[in-house]
């Protein structure tokens, strides 16, 4: 994984740092399990109880599914309610309430988005079973509410929204402090660039981008584009496809950014791109306007709902439309103000996120 954390990890860690410190009188008991020996995250908190085990993952998944076995709520000597952050089993006793996160249901609605083994991993996880034998469901947007109520008929009443947060440490750096010029230095970042900042995959339409940005270098913009990010599940055909490029030398994959310098590749930026074909929430358009980048994404799936009103939305099915917008953007300059950085930070941060989870997780725990 080149190091750094996924996204279900880095809210995981976020939103339980966040319920720890407002819930100092409550016990948490932190499940882990690895054969192979594992790195725990560092928690500075005295509430809390860790439960690790030694099992074969696969064994116990297997277990799991098979034979329901073992409960999970046993496993851990007994609790309150068992809260499941992500998809995957947690069989539990019937006395044991289940608060499950759903951050989408992009496996459902775009199955080709993912590669097969990730769609049979999806399937044995049971996600829908999972949603139907929970107790309160969490969704990170009412977009992924909806299409629990849609694609799994999960009753609108057993779903609470509660956004994710974002992360303070996102803002506008010192274009000319020595750090910011070793970052730039390190990931080859040219004077003026277009940026991509997100695990490379079909979901992410980066054909389409590519496709957008030609047409805009033809138009005479002087902007290289940045590709920076992880590769995912994508065929080789997309590398071959920037190779065939005209603009080939203009376009920069920088592979994997430590979380701490994603701050400056957002800054230094003229503009974000993210024309994602779905997204369950979207944290990097967020991330690009704290750090003062104007941001163009798509109008669809979550977006709208959670960036909407700071961003310029363009149908990501269309090339030559986001060309379009992305020479205007690039012509009128950055203009986003300090106001958007303050509304963003009290609508998605992670102690109103934290407090907002253990109400769902005590409502589950006092209705069952």
């Amino acid at each position: 994984m080149d190091g750094g954390r996924t996204g279900v990890e880095e809210y995981t860690l976020s939103v339980l740092n966040a319920m720890l410190k407002q819930n100092t009188a409550d016990t948490f008991v932190l499940f882990a399990n690895s054969r192979k020996p594992m790195q725990l995250p560092k928690i500075d908190a005295p509430n809390i109880e860790w439960r690790t085990f030694s099992y074969s993952n696969k064994l116990f998944n297997t277990s799991l599914k098979i034979f329901r076995w073992p409960k999970i709520d046993q496993l851990l000597g007994g609790i309150n309610v068992l809260f499941v952050p992500s998809v995957r089993l947690a069989p539990c006793t019937a006395k044991c309430p289940i608060v499950v996160t759903f951050h989408d249901l992009s496996f459902v609605r775009h199955p080709e988005y993912f590669s097969w083994k990730r769609r049979i991993w999806h399937y044995l996880m049971e996600p829908k079973l999972l949603a139907q034998n929970a107790k309160r469901i969490i969704a990170v947007s009412k977009t992924t509410a909806n299409d629990l109520e849609e694609l799994y008929k999960i009753p609108n009443e057993k779903i609470s929204v509660v956004h994710s947060g974002v992360h303070h440490n996102f803002k506008p750096v010192d274009l000319y402090s020595e750090e910011t010029k070793k970052i730039k230095e390190h990931y080859l970042l040219p004077e003026k660039f277009i940026l991509f900042l997100g695990t490379i995959e079909p979901r992410k339409n980066l054909d389409g981008l590519i496709s957008a940005y030609e047409e805009v270098r033809r138009k005479g913009a002087e902007h290289k584009l940045v590709i920076a990010g992880v590769r995912g599940w994508v065929k080789e055909s997309f590398f071959e496809r920037i190779k065939s490029s005209e603009f080939a030398k203009d376009i920069i994959l920088t592979g994997y950014v430590k979380d701490e310098d994603k701050p400056v590749l957002y800054s230094l930026a003229s503009l974000f791109v993210y024309p994602s074909f779905y997204e369950g929430f979207g944290f990097p358009p967020l991330e690009a306007l704290l750090c003062g980048t104007p941001v163009i994404s798509s109008y669809n799936s979550a977006i709208p709902e959670i960036a909407g009103r700071w961003v310029t939305l363009v149908n990501p099915y269309d090339p030559n439309e986001l060309a379009v917008v992305i020479l205007e953007t690039l012509k009128n300059g950055k203009q986003v103000s300090v106001s958007i950085s303050e509304q963003i930070l009290q609508k998605y941060n992670w102690e109103k996120a934290g407090k907002e989870t253990m109400e769902v997780l005590k409502n589950a725990i006092l209705k069952s």
